[in-house]
């Protein structure tokens, strides 16, 4: 399997090709709960996080949702 390079929240890195966003996220030793994806300035929504694979170039952003009140 070969490598591509994205950047994830602004850091340059290398990650197998072919990864959907649940695939990343376990491949970054992240638990996705809580977590709110954008791939290239666009919001991810869960339901497409199966069907949305990274590419290389890609911009991701990954960050905990916090609620509060």
């Amino acid at each position: 399997m070969n490598d591509i390079q994205v950047s994830i929240n602004a850091e340059s890195k290398k990650i197998p090709e072919n990864l959907n966003i649940p695939q990343l996220l376990n491949f970054l030793e992240l638990k996705d709960d809580l977590l709110v994806v954008e791939l290239n300035e666009e919001v991810v929504m869960r339901a497409d996080w199966e069907t949305t694979t990274v590419g290389e170039g890609d911009k991701l952003e990954i960050v905990k949702a916090i609620g509060g009140g």
